[in-house]
């Protein structure tokens, strides 16, 4: 090979070589490091005072007293014969406002009638014999049949005058009722007729519904279905449509949870002198002590740590400081605590956010939480 072709052939591998070396493939950037971790946002909120805020809203009604309504009814199948009472007339206790054939009552205060007759002939009888007896002048056996069948008209006595009660039929009636053939159907308390329904000639089965209704005013009390329990030294207050709040004291809870709401019931009584009208409805507001150290936060301004309930309070210097609360009660939005935290104060509103930004930061090294 010439020297001439041996430099045509060099000079290209010459620079192919150089163009190699000088284009060296591109190395990865290294790994920039993490932006410093910032504090968790989080909004302050005003404590409030617990006894300004009702705790609970939940729906009441009056319910009636047990000596406050009445119903005339037939116990036994009866015909109405007379009807006295209208509606909105006022009546007396033991008025007579329905009467009706039961012929059941009937024979049983003919039956009350006689065995009272027997009864007195034989109480004469056992004791004469007694006397006799005594004397030694009567024999045994002939008392024992005397004081049998004594016994066995006061059984029938009694029995007799058991369905008459039934009936609303006093024993003194009985014999009264047995000669009319008629019972009149007697209001047991004085009040209004607020319902009839006996029709004349008409045929009431045995047990039927009432033929007329009578009310009252009278001790009432207020049942409300509760979504939590009260806490201790609440107050509370029934409102309804009809006028300004009234106070109410509680006197029983349910022990036992409805399954169908997950409430349970609760019931209150006015102040001696206030009159609830039975019937109406409205709402329970339920407010809680007015002790300094009982406050309202919100519920999402609770953390937990363990066996531990925290709130962040804002601090003179802006940051926030840890404060461990007792929680009494919560309703929706709200939770009732117990702590060292007043009115003055101001709360984180998200607490498990801080919470988890301050167990951040402690990793760390660091042991400030900054809002």
């Amino acid at each position: 090979m010439t020297l001439f072709v041996r430099r045509l052939v060099t000079v290209p591998l010459l620079v192919l070589g150089a163009a190699c070396t000088s284009n060296p493939s591109t190395t990865p950037a290294p790994a920039s490091e993490p932006p410093p971790r910032s504090s968790a946002p989080s909004a302050w909120v005003p404590v409030r005072a617990a006894s300004r805020v009702a705790l609970v809203d939940a729906p009441a009604v009056v319910l009636s007293g047990p000596d406050t309504t009445a119903a005339l009814t037939a116990p036994f199948r009866a015909r109405v014969q007379q009807v006295r009472a209208r509606p909105g007339q006022k009546v007396e206790q033991g008025a007579p406002l329905i009467e009706v054939l039961m012929p059941e009552v009937v024979e049983s205060a003919g039956a009350a009638s006689a065995a009272a007759l027997r009864l007195e002939a034989y109480s004469r009888q056992v004791e004469r014999l007694e006397a006799l007896h005594a004397q030694g002048l009567a024999k045994l056996p002939e008392l024992a049949d005397a004081q049998t069948q004594q016994a066995e008209a006061r059984a029938a006595l009694v029995a007799a005058h058991a369905v008459l009660r039934v009936a609303g039929i006093s024993p003194g009636e009985a014999r009264g009722v047995a000669e009319r053939g008629t019972v009149w159907l007697k209001s047991p308390i004085a009040g209004v007729v607020t319902e009839v329904r006996a029709v004349l000639g008409e045929m009431q089965p045995e047990g039927g519904g009432a033929l007329a209704r009578v009310a009252s005013d009278g001790p009432t009390r207020l049942e409300a279905r509760l979504s939590v329990r009260p806490p201790e030294g609440a107050t509370f207050a029934f409102v309804s449509s009809l006028g300004a709040p009234t106070p109410v004291r509680l006197v029983g809870q349910s022990p036992q949870v409805d399954a169908a709401d997950g409430t349970w019931r609760a019931w209150f009584e006015p102040e001696e002198g206030v009159v609830l009208r039975a019937g109406l409805g409205g709402r329970l507001r339920i407010h809680a002590s007015a002790e300094e150290d009982t406050v309202l936060v919100p519920a999402r301004a609770l953390a937990f740590e363990k066996e531990r309930t925290l709130i962040f309070v804002r601090g003179g210097d802006g940051k926030a400081v840890r404060r461990e609360v007792s929680v009494l009660a919560t309703s929706g939005a709200e939770a009732l605590v117990k702590g060292t935290v007043s009115t003055g104060d101001s709360v984180a509103a998200d607490g498990a956010v801080l919470l988890l930004d301050a167990q951040g930061q402690e990793g760390s090294g660091g042991n400030e939480v900054a809002p």
